[in-house]
């Protein structure tokens, strides 16, 4: 499934955190800006009145239609923070232009109120300017003057745009703060899935109990219902697989005697058969077959223990794995004999001592020298070598056989896979199969190759060197 299409609950809660911040950013940003703009066109605008009637107040009468030349310049002064901007002033009466700026005398900003300043947008020279205006009873004048003072809009824009830049960088930082510190709260909060996860996950390790109920005292409110389910989940397995492995187990074991019984008369008719050709053939592959039969069930038993709890399998003790093989090679040795097969043992005068449990240990080794001999030709030669490396113990087993292809060598660990050959002794498919399981539960590990002289095929394992004093 693609995991685009299920975004994990960290993210979902990420976006649910973050993305009302935004919105509320966004909000912010824009109520920011309309106040960014009241601000500053209300303080330009006190400046823009400050300087028109700092122009009224020196205003004197020289005559019925003139004004004072001088009061304009120390006025204008007061604007003169921005040289960007530009200013103009003028002084109209009923009559027409008295002083200042013809052009912005000429604009029509409509009638100012008596005593009251208004503003008024306009336009002057291609300009776009902000024009404070209104009228005044001047002494010496029949009728009120009207004033006006125009300011162009570079400052303005130019304040509005720094504010607006710090503006937004404050909205950057908060909603990056935001995010980082939801984001470290939802892992903090979702710590105690991670930790369910993790203990999960450890289970499949060798000697974890794979099925144990997680302990929902120490799981969130929240995840508690899922946790039981978990938990329901895991007993009904349990219950599941014990009864498989308890069937696999008495099985393997109330069959064990009356094939040990068949087996037993099968060889007192071959002692009685002698000589008779046909019959003696027929007993011996009854015979061939009840001990294929028996070896399957010791590799049931065997298979059954190894996937049971491994509390109850000791994997600590100190193993010779020289003498582990001496002693399986002797077992093997008259199946090698009755079919013309040498075997031959190279271990180290030294022991090669590993950890773990000697009986498991051993029907590796036994799984392995069987597979060994069984696709071996008459005259073959099968060694098993013991060798003390650095961290590890390796029992190398080497026949002259067919091998087994590359692509195949990874499948034959699989129970019950067996590679078809006419030629080669029939099996159970199982031998491998608990090799790979046994060395995986003392962490050990199996590898198939071509062996040096490139015929024949090299089963090697390894185990870790023991550093324990052996078992009296």
């Amino acid at each position: 499934m693609n995991a685009s299409a299920t975004p994990s609950i960290r993210r979902r809660l990420l976006q649910n955190m973050v993305l009302p911040v935004a919105v509320l950013a966004i909000v912010f940003g824009i109520g920011g800006a309309f106040l960014i703009h009241s601000v500053v066109s209300l303080t330009q605008d006190r400046l823009l009145d400050a300087a028109l009637v700092s122009i009224i107040d020196r205003a004197t009468a020289q005559g019925p239609a003139h004004l004072d030349n001088t009061l304009v310049q120390g006025a204008i002064e007061i604007l003169r923070d921005d040289a960007n901007d530009t200013f103009a002033y003028c002084i109209s009466d009923g009559g027409g232009f008295q002083r200042g700026d013809r052009d912005l005398c000429a604009l029509d900003t409509g009638t100012a109120p008596l005593d009251r300043i208004v503003h008024v947008p306009a336009d002057l020279d291609n300009n776009q300017v902000r024009v404070a205006i209104t009228r005044r009873i001047i002494e010496g004048f029949g009728q009120p003057l009207t004033f006006r003072m125009a300011e162009t809009l570079n400052s303005r824009l130019n304040m509005e745009a720094r504010m607006l830049v710090v503006l937004v960088l404050f909205e950057a930082v908060l909603l990056s703060a935001a995010a980082i510190l939801s984001y470290m709260a939802i892992l903090r909060g979702l710590l105690p899935l991670t930790e369910i996860s993790q203990e999960l996950l450890g289970r499949a390790s060798p000697g974890a109990v794979p099925f144990a109920r997680i302990d929902t005292a120490r799981v969130p409110e929240e995840a508690v219902d899922l946790v039981s389910a978990i938990n329901t989940l895991m007993e009904r397995l349990d219950e599941t697989i014990a009864g498989v492995r308890d069937f696999t187990a008495d099985a393997s074991h109330q069959l064990r005697s009356p094939l040990g019984g068949i087996k037993l008369h099968l060889e007192l008719l071959q002692r009685q058969a002698a000589g008779q050709g046909n019959l003696l053939a027929t007993l011996s592959e009854a015979q061939n077959g009840v001990t294929r039969l028996q070896r399957m069930l010791q590799q049931l038993i065997v298979l059954a223990r190894v996937d049971s709890k491994n509390d109850t399998v000791d994997l600590d003790q100190r193993v010779d794995l020289s003498r582990l093989a001496a002693d399986v090679l002797a077992e093997q040795a008259p199946e090698a004999l009755n079919r013309n097969i040498d075997i031959v043992l190279e271990a180290p005068d030294d022991p090669v001592n590993v950890t773990g449990n000697p009986l498991l240990i051993k029907e590796i080794i036994a799984n392995l020298v069987d597979n060994a001999i069984a696709h071996s030709a008459d005259g073959d030669c099968v060694t098993v070598r013991a060798i003390a490396e650095a961290a590890t113990g390796t029992i190398a087993v080497e026949d002259e056989g067919p091998g087994i292809p590359e692509e195949e060598r990874s499948r034959v660990f699989q129970r019950f896979y067996q590679i078809a050959r006419g030629n080669a002794k029939p099996g159970s498919g199982l031998g491998l199969a608990i090799a790979r399981r046994i060395a995986d539960l003392h962490g050990g590990l199996i590898t198939l190759s071509d062996t040096a002289s490139g015929r024949g095929l090299s089963a090697r394992l390894s185990l870790r060197l023991s550093q324990t004093k052996s078992p009296d």
